[in-house]
């Protein structure tokens, strides 16, 4: 899983910064999505790309899970971060994909717009659902 928009800290030490990465996680999984994960449960929390202090947002980050239960159990309870509170509103968490999974969810979600733009009715979208490698587009009813 990757989470986007979480803060770095400031810590001068990389393994501090590892330390404040993977407590915010934890405290992420168990006090805002209720899941019970234990340190045991995740294998490695690490950023993706440079540190480049120059810049404002702060790099992605890759949590990576002992079983794959515990990532399917997070991905379902992510729409509990809407009723979050403050410091974990803005997170963003999604699936760690390939190239070449992420070339087909891009052309996936290209092809559900043009099917929404074709659809004379109004009262459907078209949405990309699904694990990495099994992504389908859905018909859903929208909710007025």
């Amino acid at each position: 899983m990757v989470p986007y928009k979480v803060l770095e800290s400031s810590e001068g030490r990389v393994e501090e910064r590892n330390k404040a990465d993977l407590a915010f996680c934890l405290q992420l999984m168990n006090s805002c999505l209720n899941l019970g994960v234990v340190e045991e449960d995740i294998t490695r929390v690490y950023r993706l790309g440079p540190r480049d202090r120059g810049t404002e947002s702060p790099r992605p980050l890759l949590v990576q899970f002992a079983r794959y239960t515990s990532k399917n159990l997070l991905m379902e309870n992510l729409y509990k971060l809407r009723h979050a509170e403050q410091k974990f509103k803005g997170i963003v968490v999604t699936h760690d994909m390939t190239r070449s999974e992420r070339d087909e969810c891009k052309k996936l979600v290209a092809e559900a717009k043009s099917m929404g733009e074709q659809d004379q009715s109004g009262e459907y979208l078209y949405k990309v659902r699904g694990n990495p490698g099994l992504m389908k587009i859905v018909k859903m009813r929208k909710r007025f």
